[in-house]
């Protein structure tokens, strides 16, 4: 282990009669203090070498190429930590990461499209890095790639980083097989800063994924893409499963014009809870989505609960606060069971969709309760029942309803069934109660 040292000198006069200079010297030494950093191995780089250390001191590498120094470090290690020290490090090709290590930076910055694959692997760490694209400013999406790409994997952490100017994925989950999951994958306390499509996207089959007290912002504020999200999971199909256990929690999300803050196209059991979201288009929005239309599974478990929603107000296009919505492909109908949406704030949400508008929106879904939840600003329609059954909507505040075409309303019900109870909200007066 190399320990790094920082030594409080003590000068010490001794004018006793019989007390030598090299006693003097022996006490000044016993006072030094140590502060360790502990790791397996180091890299280093200055600004034409990169130099990989064992914890003993033995160089194991030295060159001008970082993709080679990383791969090197990482072979050197079964277990333990790799320590980057300051410097910018190019990765012009994706580096694999093997279990039980953990990669800790210090003031290190990390360049490339695809930086860490962690495959087939457990008990793997990323902390402290900047990571970001080489280029100076992001580019269109390029397809499934992922600064951290995470494949078949379990017990992983990543954490305290920052993921700033890329254009694809900035920690991507994904499999390639029906037989392939990746389990227990925290993403926390992370930036995504300034980025063209997914901070974080939670493919399919991943189960107890947490996504906790991250900052997502500035989302494909060029409007190079079509669609951008700070938080997303992937679609199931038929030869694959919806990934299950996703915690979305106590994240801040601001500044996506383009599309969505957070998404699910299909999941069950799924967690979206105390979040703060500002100025995104869409900015909640939970839907059973797949590419072929058969709906294999019946999702259900969505929970709704504790998120801050703040809309624009200058007039912008901006869909619904929260949606949740069901399988709906043509005559198809798949609906989403056991959902909860309950104390939310929503403000100055203006909506655009006329037809299916509100700060809060069902559709295609049964056993259902949305309660306590505080709606004011808003456009058109505070909450949106369509093709719902068995739903409870109650100690609801809808207040300050804006005009977008015709009355506006506290609650509006489309082709719902009949098991609907509605109890204890307040609608102020600009709002049309409706006869329920």
């Amino acid at each position: 282990m190399v320990q790094k040292r920082k030594t409080t000198g003590l000068l010490m006069v001794c004018l006793f009669l019989g007390l030598s200079l090299g006693t003097a010297i022996a006490s000044a030494a016993d006072t030094t203090t140590d502060e360790e950093t502990n790791y397996t191995v180091s890299i280093s780089k200055d600004a034409t070498t990169t130099l990989v250390h064992t914890s003993e001191g033995e160089l194991i590498f030295e060159g001008n190429n970082d993709v080679e120094a990383i791969k090197a470090a990482v072979n050197a290690v079964d277990e333990g930590t790799i320590l980057f020290n300051p410097g910018t490090y190019m990765v012009s090709s994706v580096i694999g990461l093997k279990s039980n290590i953990t990669l800790e930076g210090n003031d290190a910055v990390l360049k490339g499209y695809s930086i860490f694959n962690i495959q087939n692997a457990n008990n793997v760490t990323i902390r402290g890095f900047e990571f970001s694209n080489p280029d100076q400013s992001y580019l269109s999406v390029a397809g499934g790639i992922g600064l951290i790409e995470f494949e078949n994997s379990n017990n992983c952490l990543v954490e305290d980083n920052t993921f700033t100017n890329f254009r694809s994925y900035g920690v991507y989950l994904d499999v390639n097989s029906p037989s392939q999951w990746n389990e227990e994958i925290t993403i926390k306390d992370n930036d995504f800063t300034y980025f063209g499509y997914a901070g974080v996207m939670i493919g399919k089959q991943a189960s107890n994924i947490y996504v906790d007290n991250n900052l997502f912002k500035d989302i494909n504020t060029k409007k190079i893409n079509v669609n951008s999200y700070g938080v997303a999971v992937a679609k199931g199909s038929s030869a694959y499963k919806y990934s299950e256990n996703i915690y979305i929690r106590k994240n801040t999300i601001e500044n996506n014009p383009v599309w969505e803050g957070i998404d699910s196209h299909g999941s069950k059991n799924i967690y979206i809870e105390d979040n703060n979201i500002t100025d995104v288009k869409i900015p909640i929005a939970v839907s059973h989505s797949t590419s072929d239309g058969s709906y294999p599974e019946t999702l259900h478990g969505v929970k709704i609960t504790g998120n801050y929603i703040q809309g624009y107000t200058n007039g912008q296009k901006q869909d619904s606060g929260i949606y949740v919505i069901g399988g709906h492909g043509g005559t198809v109908l798949a609906p989403i069971q056991r959902v909860i949406v309950s104390d939310n704030t929503i403000r100055d949400v203006n909506n655009w969709l006329i037809a299916d508008d509100g700060a809060i929106v069902l559709q295609s879904v049964e056993k259902a309760i949305v309660e306590n939840n505080d709606i004011s600003g808003v456009g058109g329609t505070g909450i949106n029942l369509e093709n719902t059954d068995n739903v409870i909507v109650r100690s609801n505040s809808i207040a300050n309803v804006k005009p977008i075409s015709g009355a506006t309303q506290g609650l509006e019900i489309i082709s719902s069934g009949s098991n609907l109870i509605f109890e204890n909200n307040n609608f102020d007066g600009t709002v049309q109660i409706p006869g329920v």
